[in-house]
């Protein structure tokens, strides 16, 4: 532990406030805003206006695509920083690792008790974000007598820029503290704030991330399967959360997040925590199941219903209900990316905000009120990315994005249900990555 400690001496007066991680799946949550820490200057650029799958694949310098008028960002936030480099430490919710982008080179900063992993990091011919195009990175090491603002000192004063050099700091995940602190030790640089610059990149999967989502989705529909011959009558919610668990972690990977194991009346709760108190009644009840798999970082979703004994006739009509909302969800992005306006030679533009409305109408027409969460979210290294499928935010769905399709019907105190795919949007049209039925199952 003292080791431990004085290695850590490095990041001394820098703490980590994570701001949305902890909240995990209140992500589904539209009305949740976000305290940031500095709102005195703000970063307007709009990457995702210049960006898109295609102008990613083009780009010849993707340090130049996160810099836009910066000549170095700070990257501070994890996930980010798994995304740019492949680095992970034993605690997330730590300062372990920082990053530093310019036009030339990616930084890597770290103490010494991940020195052979950021070396391996730093040997390794491709980086992670775009394996044709390898940019040149660096290990730097901090430490009590070398501290990072030393350290990044020391890499900006070697640009020889005559004029005021600008860096970038990502407002979302610097505490106010922190700011103030790289602000005296790196005086006489400009820092700006700036928002949501690595997250646009992360909106378009690469090859290899889609492949290690699908490898998740197969794992999470694996477990599934196993799942089914677990549900018998006088099982606790708990232990079929921990069977999720550990179905995961014998074959090398996570959850991506707390299973949802809801028992009748609990599935009205959207976001229920799972309790040792309820056990699956042998006559009659429903169970929902939202779960997914982390491999190698990369996230799965899905929510799947089952019934045990006979069904009530206002469950059967709610899911057949639920069911057709989906599905049309999901027909109507398949058939829009495959229309091609001939007279504009391009495709007809979706946006999560369009698609959300239409399901929340179908289910209106059977009678049932909004879900009070959105249609859905992209998921990637964090269970909840962007875009957001919701109708109160217009963002267009491209191709290149893989997010979540997953409607509810709850009627509070009796019981609640959603049915959630995630679904891959390509140049011509959609793959739905979950492969688990969707027939209505009775035990």
């Amino acid at each position: 532990m003292r080791l431990f400690g004085e290695a850590r001496s490095c990041f001394a007066g820098l703490r980590f406030t994570p701001a949305c991680r902890q909240a995990g799946r209140l992500a589904h949550n539209d009305n949740l805003t976000t305290n940031y820490c500095v709102t005195h200057v703000v970063d307007y650029l709009n990457i995702s206006k210049i960006i898109s799958h295609i102008a990613i694949k083009q780009f010849n310098n993707y340090n130049s695509l996160m810099l836009q008028s910066l000549d170095a960002l700070l990257v501070t936030d994890p996930t980010n920083i798994y995304y740019l480099t492949g680095f992970m430490g034993l605690a997330p919710d730590e300062r372990e690792a920082y990053v530093l982008v310019t036009q030339d080179k990616l930084y890597l900063f770290t103490n010494p008790l991940y020195r052979e992993q950021a070396e391996k990091i730093i040997q390794l011919p491709n980086n992670q974000i775009n394996t044709n195009n390898p940019i040149p990175k660096e290990y730097i090491e901090i430490s009590r007598e070398n501290p990072l603002a030393i350290q990044i000192k020391k890499v900006l004063d070697a640009l020889s820029l005559t004029r005021t050099i600008k860096v970038g700091f990502e407002e979302n995940n610097l505490t106010v503290a922190e700011m103030h602190a790289l602000k005296k030790d790196l005086d006489g640089f400009n820092l700006v704030p700036t928002r949501n610059r690595i997250e646009e990149l992360r909106k378009f999967k690469r090859p290899d991330e889609i492949a290690q989502i699908k490898s998740a989705c197969k794992l999470t529909d694996n477990c599934f399967d196993f799942i089914l011959t677990k549900l018998i009558p006088g099982v606790t919610e708990t232990e079929i959360a921990w069977e999720i668990e550990s179905y995961f972690k014998k074959r090398g990977a996570e959850n991506a997040f707390p299973p949802i194991v809801a028992f009748g009346k609990n599935s009205s709760q959207p976001h229920y925590s799972s309790s040792i108190r309820y056990t699956l009644d042998a006559k009659r009840s429903l169970v929902l199941l939202d779960f997914g798999a982390r491999v190698n970082g990369y996230c799965a979703d899905m929510t799947r219903m089952l019934f045990m004994g006979l069904p009530k006739t206002e469950w059967k009509k709610a899911y057949q209900a639920l069911k057709l909302a989906q599905q049309k969800a999901l027909s109507y992005l398949a058939q829009s990316f495959q229309y091609i306006d001939i007279l504009k030679n391009q495709r007809r533009k979706i946006s999560g905000a369009e698609l959300d409305q239409l399901v929340r109408k179908e289910l209106a027409k059977f009678g049932y009120p909004p879900y009070p969460h959105s249609l859905g979210h992209a998921v990637g290294l964090a269970i909840h990315e962007a875009p957001r499928l919701s109708i109160r935010r217009d963002e267009e769905l491209k191709p290149g994005m893989i997010f979540s399709v997953e409607p509810g019907i709850y009627v509070p105190g009796q019981f609640g249900m959603r049915i959630e795919d995630l679904v891959l949007l390509t140049e011509n049209g959609i793959e739905v990555l979950s492969k688990s039925t969707k027939e209505m199952m009775i035990l």
